[in-house]
């Protein structure tokens, strides 16, 4: 089931992928573990986009 303000979640975790993989070039030494952040930040949009992220009075 949709979040029923998913297009609005959906923008800020783009936002927040977009920011900290800009932030892999100021800081080289965290780059695997900003990618990787970002990568959760893109794979949480997908499941907003997609409408797999449960509301919470869904979850138990």
């Amino acid at each position: 089931m949709p979040l029923t303000n998913a297009k609005s979640w959906s923008q800020m975790c783009d936002k927040q992928a977009r920011m900290i993989e800009n932030m892999r070039s100021h800081f080289p030494e965290r780059h695997q573990s900003l990618t990787e952040l970002g990568r959760y930040w893109r794979e949480l949009k997908r499941q907003i986009d997609c409408g797999d992220v449960m509301q919470v009075h869904q979850i138990k």
